[in-house]
């Protein structure tokens, strides 16, 4: 074949293959979207608190989970092997500080294409310096 033939023949009633492209592509969309489903659920969440302060607004003890995967597999998920974690360890002064919620789901889960997230996503504190002493540590006989 010559290469002006070969044009001529991707050329030719181009505007029925862009059409066909954008359809086949579009029915891809829905059958991959379309057996998605989701399920939202409370979970306990467990915050890290930092030491020698004290929370003085409200701290949220559970978030909503969304779970989203194939409408085969999301029956068979439990919600109870995932946890959420907001750590605020890294607090070193008074103030408002936000973390990050992390989710951390047992490893049965990597067989499956599920999407985990969270309302909220990240968690906002206020801290004060916290009156009571931490507890010395014992480090063999050597004094804090």
């Amino acid at each position: 074949m010559k290469p002006n033939k070969i044009m001529r023949t991707l050329l030719f009633n181009w505007p029925i293959k862009v059409f066909s492209l954008l359809l086949a592509i579009g029915i891809y969309i829905v059958i991959n979207y379309a057996l998605l489903d989701t399920r939202v659920v409370e979970i306990p969440l467990q915050v890290v608190m930092p030491v020698a302060y004290e929370a003085s607004s409200n701290v949220p003890t559970s978030v909503s989970l969304s779970m989203r995967a194939d409408e085969r597999y999301i029956t068979m998920i439990d919600a109870a092997a995932v946890r959420a974690v907001a750590d605020f360890s890294h607090v070193r002064a008074e103030g408002a500080f936000s973390a990050p919620i992390v989710l951390h789901a047992q490893k049965s889960f990597v067989d499956m294409e599920v999407a985990f997230s969270t309302d909220p996503e990240t968690i906002r504190i206020y801290f004060v310096k916290s009156d009571v002493v931490p507890e010395a540590k014992d480090l063999g006989g050597i004094e804090l």
